[in-house]
């Protein structure tokens, strides 16, 4: 796998990276076990996380693994903060809600620290803006946990980017960095990303991509039919696909695939590779259930496409 620097960092990551929205419900901890597993075994380092993801147990769940069987070292923890999580009997009525006061966003760090057993976060990313906290509470807030070590650097997340661009230069004046923005981005979903990406390359900041296949709809499973174990059959997941089935996301899709057969390739390689191609991109964050689907995504070339087919595919976007 190629790596790459966020922003202008020393901190190093492969390219492919694993999301844990489904760590702790849909994938069990044999399941979450083996993806780590095979995200290293591919050269792949970065794992994120947030309290809101597995109704609270995705967290708990990388804890469980980094006791038992993979070294911290290994591993870039990119961990989400800014959430008030509550839950009901068994995490039925689980709820997460944005707040980046203070209060919540040194309690979502400290938790995730304790949880997974370790003294600091490689990456602390305030996940969402909050309308009802100054944007200067939340950025002094993530800039104290950054000088007390407990963090290695900041990045932000979902923010629009004119908040984004005020983020950026806030933290700057006060002599500490966002490395990185994140932000859905994949061929299905490409629109309100523009702006973020104009803004890291003017910053040489970063790009994480959340979502880079579309909830699976790039993968293709979803052309004839909808599999009954897939995301967009499964009630509590299918708003991550729904929106990529309709008439012309289907068009770009069977765009992908033609490009897949003509290249003797995936469709997942070809919308991942299409991603990767700009260099404001550092990581795309892929979110496997099980062990199957991460060994067939780090088995991905995500080589340069050629430039006709990279041209079609923007055109087409």
């Amino acid at each position: 796998m190629k790596h790459t620097n966020i922003g202008q960092s020393g901190l190093r990551v492969g390219r492919l990276a694993v999301g844990t929205l489904t760590w702790g419900r849909d994938t069990d901890l044999d399941d979450a076990a083996a993806i780590t597993s095979s995200l290293l075994a591919a050269g792949g380092n970065l794992i994120d996380i947030s309290p809101a993801y597995g109704e609270g147990l995705a967290v708990e769940t990388l804890g469980k693994i980094l006791r038992k069987s993979v070294s911290r070292s290994d591993l870039v923890i990119a961990a989400h903060t800014g959430f008030s999580c509550t839950e009901g009997t068994e995490h039925t009525d689980f709820r997460a809600e944005v707040h980046a006061g203070r209060n919540t966003v040194i309690a979502n760090t400290e938790h995730t620290l304790s949880v997974l057993g370790t003294h600091y976060l490689d990456l602390l990313v305030l996940g969402a803006p909050d309308p009802s906290t100054p944007l200067g509470e939340t950025l002094s807030t993530a800039e104290n946990l950054l000088r007390r070590g407990l963090v290695r650097y900041l990045a932000i997340a979902n923010y629009p980017a004119w908040k984004a661009a005020l983020a950026l230069q806030r933290v700057a004046d006060d002599g500490e960095k966002i490395i990185a923005l994140g932000t859905q981005l994949s061929l299905l979903n490409r629109q309100r990303a523009e702006q973020l990406l104009q803004l890291a390359e003017f910053t040489h900041t970063s790009v994480i991509a959340y979502a880079p296949l579309a909830g699976g709809a790039l993968t293709g499973k979803y052309r004839n039919t909808i599999p009954p174990t897939s995301r967009a059959a499964t009630p509590h997941l299918a708003y991550t696909v729904s929106p990529f089935l309709t008439e012309r996301p289907r068009r770009i899709t069977e765009a992908v695939a033609k490009a897949a057969d003509g290249l003797g390739r995936t469709p997942s390689d070809i919308a991942l590779s299409w991603l990767l191609s700009d260099q404001n991109v550092a990581a795309a964050v892929c979110g496997p259930r099980t062990a199957n689907q991460a060994n067939r995504l780090f088995a991905a070339e995500t080589e340069d496409l050629p430039e006709q087919v990279l041209k079609v595919l923007n055109d087409i976007s």
